[in-house]
């Protein structure tokens, strides 16, 4: 048999309602849980819907015993978004190898129950399980784990069923691109009164540095000058007195100089060695020469007019100013200009940008417009389509004169969704004559599981990779509908995993694995046993079932049920 691998593949529950502790392996295919009204079947739905995220209370914790725990083992090694479900949650995916593991306790109190559940170890809050429930399993009937029941199901099944999930995801992808744009557009408007008035203020600042307009190295320059200035009469006196000394006195350092060169020429004419003191000499009187010029220089009386005094005061007094509003140094009044200059640039690129956001805003809302516009339209084909496979599907399951309308409806909203611009909501109509009302208002449990059997199997094994669980399914039919629900659960078991809930022989007939629940009285309390039957107590359990299990006609037709069941392409039919 062609099937997914099993998605729940290891079920232990402790201290639920009767059951003191069972354990059950499901297959993969489509398992069934029989036993008399009362034994324990629907508390098994019970546990499965607390490790999918419902609520629990103390009065689920069995009598006498302080703490329910629930536990699962979900095999994922088929699902390529398993990193992406744990990703969700905040559950590191690493700690998963194919498997998930799902621990869910209650703990009685005073005040009622407290809980927790764990993913692979890690404690997670009841909406993340919620969350990832609804990626693990779809539960049908008498409970309210049922994605029929919500709007995003019925889209899901929809645009399955329509082919069109790259198309929704096309339109969610424009749709994102939209919002970051509003977002941005929105951010940058809020800030354009913001914008212009710091543009203002940079401005001012540039210009106020600009016509200053101060170098690098410039103060130090300035307060040279000043201090030269300042001391402008010692400073021309001790300089002629120098420059005297060197050069202009008959008994100047430089004419004792040059006697003495002569004198060491004329004895190095005697005596080479003299020669290199004679290069001394020359040299000492070339850098006094060289002194006295550069002395001759602070005599230019030109040089300190009492008038360049004012312009240093003045242009220091200047600098003074930009250094108390821009920097306390001249290097960052001028590192301030440089970078004044840089955000006022940036300004201008957001006032620019403004404009760019809304030519892309226009550009991706038509293409929004035209992919939304496509989506929509394949929706209201499909829908059609849909509604008469469901209809025929119903027939053979005790709803033939049940109408279903899938209605796809422009939304009421303001702006662009992710999922496209339609309200799309099933309608049903169970028995003739009545008005077609919201599906989640009008359906009973037994109705919603047949509707979805019929869905599922309309849509032509379009999976998702969800287990089923089918509680009520059964329920107010009987005979030969009941076997044409039970091979429709069959054909639908070759794509993914089922767990059902029946009274009915007919149904159970299909199962590749069957559990049967029991209960016993042991001293004063009671308590559910599970078992997973053998061939041998299949045929006991549907004789049973059938009404008799003592009995050889009913353990004959037992027989012929599973053997009809098993007949090779009749669970396809």
């Amino acid at each position: 048999m062609q099937v997914r691998e099993s998605m729940l593949s290891f079920l232990k529950i402790t201290n639920l309602a009767i059951l003191d502790e069972i354990s059950l392996e499901p297959a993969a295919g489509l398992n069934v849980l029989t036993g008399e009204t009362g034994a324990g079947k629907s508390i098994i739905v019970d546990a499965i819907g607390l490790l999918l995220g419902e609520r629990g209370g103390a009065e689920m914790i069995r009598t006498g015993c302080d703490r329910l725990v629930v536990e699962a083992q979900f095999d994922l090694s088929r699902r390529a978004d398993a990193a992406g479900i744990l990703d969700a949650i905040g559950v590191d995916p690493t700690t998963s190898a194919g498997d998930l593991v799902i621990r869910r306790e209650l703990v009685a109190q005073e005040s009622g129950a407290r809980g927790r559940a764990l993913v692979n170890g890690q404690l997670v809050t009841l909406a993340a399980l919620k969350e990832l429930g609804d990626s693990l399993a779809d539960l049908h009937g008498q409970h309210q784990h049922q994605s029929l029941l919500t709007a995003a199901g019925q889209r899901d099944t929809l645009d399955a069923f329509a082919g069109v999930l790259g198309l929704r995801t096309e339109v969610g992808a424009i749709c994102g691109r939209l919002r970051a744009l509003r977002a941005e557009r929105e951010l940058l408007a809020a800030r354009e009164s913001e914008r212009a008035r710091q543009d203002e203020t940079l401005r001012r600042q540039i210009g106020e540095i600009d016509a200053a307009d101060p170098l690098a190295g410039e103060e130090e320059e300035l307060l040279r000058d000043e201090s030269l200035l300042r001391h402008a009469e010692e400073v021309v006196r001790q300089a002629g007195r120098g420059f005297a000394l060197l050069s202009e006195d008959d008994d100047s350092v430089i004419a004792r100089l040059a006697a003495a060169e002569e004198c060491v020429a004329r004895l190095a004419g005697i005596d080479a060695r003299a020669e290199p003191i004679a290069t001394v000499i020359r040299d000492a009187r070339t850098a006094s020469s060289e002194a006295a010029r550069a002395l001759g220089g602070y005599l230019n009386q030109e040089a300190f007019e009492p008038a360049r005094l004012e312009q240093v005061g003045a242009r220091l007094a200047e600098l003074d100013r930009l250094k108390r509003k821009y920097g306390p140094t001249l290097a960052e009044v001028i590192h301030f200009r440089s970078k004044a200059r840089t955000e006022l640039a940036a300004l201008g690129g957001a006032a620019a940008r403004l404009g760019e956001i809304d030519s892309e805003m226009a550009a991706a809302g038509r293409e929004y417009a035209s992919r939304a516009g496509a989506l929509s339209e394949r929706r209201r084909r499909a829908a059609r389509l849909l509604e008469k496979a469901i209809e025929g599907e119903l027939r053979s399951l005790a709803m033939e004169g049940t109408r279903v309308a899938i209605q796809v409806a422009p939304a009421p909203q303001t702006e662009p969704g992710p999922r496209g611009t339609d309200d799309i909501e099933y309608l049903i109509a169970p028995n003739r004559g009545e008005q077609l009302r919201p599906l989640s208002r009008i359906a009973s449990g037994g109705e919603l599981s047949r509707l979805m059997l019929a869905v599922r199997n309309a849509a032509e094994g379009r999976d998702d990779g969800r287990a089923l669980i089918f509680d009520e399914i059964d329920s107010g039919i009987g005979g030969a509908v009941a076997e044409a629900v039970g091979r429709r659960l069959a054909a639908l078991a070759r794509r993914q995993q089922i767990l059902c809930v029946t009274h009915l022989p007919q149904i159970a007939s299909f199962a590749d694995r069957h559990f049967r629940i029991t209960k016993r009285a042991a001293g004063a309390r009671t308590r559910a046993e599970v078992e997973q039957l053998d061939a041998a107590g299949r045929v006991e359990e549907l004789a049973r079932m059938l009404g008799d299990s003592e009995t050889r006609t009913a353990r004959r037709h037992a027989e012929a049920l599973v053997n009809r069941a098993t007949r090779p392409g009749k669970a396809g039919a």
